[in-house]
């Protein structure tokens, strides 16, 4: 399935990309704010303020397309619901996703089933080692794509990356996706995923010290309520939750409460036009999400708007990394959640990643800050950031 689809036409040199890392490598360090997150801004210095980083004004420019492929346990539904709702959800998975490059080294595919119902096919990635049954940290991985769309191979060159630099494993779930299975089902491979990796450890080779779960957009929303889940279950088996640009709520009323104006993004024509595209979790869309995915589950339920997690609860989450992008409807969601954690008093930090745009790691290799977020990631699980204590 992997080598069917070619959607790269653009990629920088590597001059240029080693270049922007480098300067973006240069920003000031994370910071305790007002809110008490530790905070760091990741600007390249070489774009202007309010500007869309160059790397991605250009991929907007000229890129193959959609990377959607059709995910294995996906592969398996025989009849579609077919409402205009659907339709339109159909239409969003089919333009979602990009190719990105593989920046890692040495690092083994393989893949796992679950034993449950149904049989979740996971995908491991294992960095280079000269034990291979060496007992290593786990990070599960969910993608994006709105709980509608997305795939493991958008996300997999992230995951690959991670495990070499983070040297865990990473174990990245394939899950049911709406409309041919609204919530909870995706919700529940996702979680089910979790707890069977934590029972099989032994035979995983995974070392329990340090579980971590990770996403994407809707992939981080997850992330934010499997770790809910595990804490409210009480099996703190989740030491550390990371995710990019997560949406919080998908509950009209409590999004118009918390997304900002138009205005307050200081969009040029450019930026403008990138924003009106990324409009999955806003208006219309945000009406799709609700009909075909959240159906007749309790949209306040804390497992589809983390937003809900109840104070005693946030209190024992495990501590974060998130990374928000400056031209994205969820931006300030996704600091909200970084906020809320820091105000339970949960060790929390967050990145934005100024001139960038929604879903940049799907462009992981192309767009240095992908690999920025990985570096500080890895960090993040071993060594600990400012103001992180292990």
């Amino acid at each position: 399935m992997e080598g069917e689809f070619h959607m790269i036409t653009w990629t920088p040199t590597v001059k240029d990309y080693n270049a922007k890392l480098r300067r973006l490598e240069q920003n000031a360090d994370f910071a305790k704010n007002d809110d008490n997150v530790w905070f760091r801004g990741i600007t390249d210095p070489w774009v202007p303020q309010y500007s869309m980083d160059d790397f991605n004004a250009h991929f907007q420019r000229d890129n193959g397309g959609a990377f959607a492929p059709t995910s294995e346990i996906m592969s398996k539904v025989k009849n579609r619901p077919n409402s205009e709702a659907d339709q339109a959800a159909y239409r969003w998975r089919d333009r979602m996703g990009s190719e990105g490059i593989d920046l890692s080294h040495g690092v083994t595919t393989t893949k796992v089933y679950t034993d449950g119902d149904p049989k979740l096919p996971i995908t491991v990635y294992t960095p280079q080692m000269s034990d291979p049954d060496e007992e290593l940290g786990a990070i599960v991985a969910y993608h994006g794509g709105g709980w509608i769309g997305g795939n493991v191979l958008v996300n997999q060159n992230f995951c690959r990356y991670m495990a070499e630099q983070a040297h865990m494993r990473v174990f990245n779930v394939d899950f049911r996706l709406a409309p041919e299975y609204p919530a909870m089902a995706g919700f529940d491979d996702c979680y089910a995923a979790l707890n069977w990796i934590v029972d099989n450890a032994g035979d995983l080779h995974v070392d329990l010290n340090t579980v971590a779960v990770y996403g994407d957009s809707a992939g981080g929303t997850t992330a934010a309520a499997v770790a809910y889940q595990d804490r409210k279950d009480g099996h703190n088996y989740v030491t550390h939750q990371f995710m990019a640009y997560p949406c919080l709520t998908l509950d009209h009323d409590v999004a118009e409460k918390i997304d900002w104006p138009a205005s307050k993004y200081h969009f040029n024509s450019v930026t403008k036009e990138r924003y009106d595209n990324d409009q999955l979790f806003v208006g219309k869309g945000m009406d799709t999400l609700r009909q075909v995915y959240v159906g007749s589950q309790n949209v306040d339920d804390p497992r589809i708007s983390p937003i809900e997690i109840p104070d005693d609860i946030m209190a024992k989450m495990p501590q974060a990394l998130i990374a928000i992008d400056e031209f994205d409807p969820l931006r300030p969601q996704g600091y909200l959640y970084a906020k809320n954690l820091a105000k339970a008093g949960v060790n929390s930090h967050s990145m934005c990643y100024y001139g960038m745009s929604h879903a940049f790691l799907d462009k992981f290799g192309i767009f240095a800050q992908g690999q920025h977020f990985a570096d500080t990631a890895a960090t993040w699980l071993h060594q600990g950031l400012t103001g992180q204590t292990k």
